[in-house]
C-alpha cells in the first residue's frame, strides 16, 4: 500500500511543523519530514542572507534542487506510508514570486520530476496568534522580514493566486488536537 504525501504551508508561525508532527504521532507508519532538510541545511542561511540578495534566479534554484532532492527520499518513504511535509515546492515558488521570479507550480519538467502531493493543507492562522507564537520560538531571517505588512501581504496574494492547489484549514482558535482530527478527515477520505 502506498501511503499520501500530505504537505502542510502557510506562513512562519502558523503551525506546519507542530501539525505535522501531531499527525505524525498518530500514523504510526507515517514519516515527518522537512523539504529543507539535510545537507541543505547547513548552508541555507548563507544562501538566504548573501545568494538571495545578488541573484534571486540561483537563490530559486538552491531551494529547487532542495525540493527535488527531498521528492527523491519521500518516493522511498510512501512505500511504507504516509509522509507529513513541512513546506514542499509551493513554498518555492511564492517565495520566489514574490522576489519577482516568474515560476510556477510545476512538479514535472523535462529537467525534473516532482512527487505531485495528494493534499496540500494551509493553515491560515490571524497575525496576532502568529506573532504570539513567533515571540514564543524567537524568529528567523523570514519571520523578520515577514512583520513588513506590505510583503506578509505580497505572500498571502502569492499563496491566494495558488488556492485551487490547496485546502485552507483556520487553525485560529483551535487546538492542535482539532486541527489534526480536521486534517486527518480530509485525508481519509
Amino acid at each position: 500500500m502506498r501511503g499520501k504525501l500530505i504537505v502542510f504551508t502557510g506562513l512562519d508561525g502558523s503551525g506546519t511543523s507542530s501539525v505535522a508532527e501531531e499527525l505524525h504521532k498518530t500514523d504510526s507508519t507515517s514519516t515527518l519530514f522537512s523539504s529543507i532538510g539535510d545537507p541543505y541545511t547547513i548552508c541555507r542561511d548563507q544562501i538566504n542572507r548573501r545568494v538571495g540578495i545578488i541573484s534571486p534566479s540561483a537563490h530559486y534554484l538552491f531551494y529547487l534542487s532542495a525540493v527535488v532532492y527531498s521528492s527523491a527520499l519521500i518516493e522511498e518513504k510512501l512505500k511504507t506510508g504516509n509522509v507529513y511535509c513541512v513546506r514542499y515546492l509551493i513554498d518555492t515558488v511564492v517565495s520566489h514570486r514574490v522576489a519577482g521570479l516568474n515560476v510556477n507550480l510545476v512538479y514535472e519538467t523535462d529537467s525534473y520530476k516532482i512527487i505531485q502531493p495528494d493534499l496540500i493543507i494551509f493553515l491560515d492562522v490571524n497575525e496576532s496568534l502568529r506573532q504570539e507564537r513567533l515571540e514564543k520560538r524567537g524568529k528567523g531571517y523570514l519571520d523578520r522580514k515577514l512583520d513588513n505588512t506590505e510583503f506578509r501581504l505580497r505572500f498571502l496574494a502569492e499563496f491566494q493566486k495558488l488556492s485551487s492547489s490547496f485546502v485552507a484549514v483556520q487553525v485560529s482558535g483551535k487546538s492542535i488536537a482539532q486541527i489534526s482530527e480536521e486534517i486527518m478527515s480530509m485525508i481519509n477520505r
